[in-house]
């Protein structure tokens, strides 16, 4: 069955472009404006990867993590925050909320998909330990 992945981002054209990519690489992708829509969205549609911009309406990127990983029913499904906002200790605070991967805008889709099939694939041996 094909990983079911959600992406949330108050830009529509960045949706509508992930959308796109993640259908043609054979994932189902379900997408949500903000981290409210978000957190609505896990709660019908459990999906397998979250993948949700830090600055959005109603509920940012930080809470939609906090939240995600409060929960048991959802604590194990791996977050990727996207952010314009540069900066190494800035990625350290985002992945010391329990997010597995941090990247930059603008980024390459082709590295979002390598990410995301990395972290369908689970943690390999050795490899960084998040939670």
């Amino acid at each position: 069955m094909a990983a079911r992945v959600l992406v949330v981002d108050d830009e529509p054209e960045l949706l509508r472009a992930l959308l796109v990519r993640f259908k043609a690489s054979g994932f189902i992708c379900e997408t949500a404006n903000d981290g409210q829509e978000a957190l609505e969205k896990v709660g019908t549609q459990r999906p397998d990867i979250v993948i949700a911009d830090l600055v959005m309406p109603r509920m940012d990127g930080y809470e939609l993590c906090r939240r995600l990983k409060a929960n048991a029913q959802t604590a194990s499904i791996p977050v990727v925050l996207l952010t314009a906002v540069p900066g190494y200790a800035f990625d350290q605070d985002i992945t010391s909320l329990g997010a597995s991967h941090v990247m930059h805008k603008p980024f390459d889709s082709a590295e979002l998909l390598s990410v995301v099939r990395e972290l369908m694939a689970g943690p390999t041996p050795g490899g960084p330990s998040h939670g």
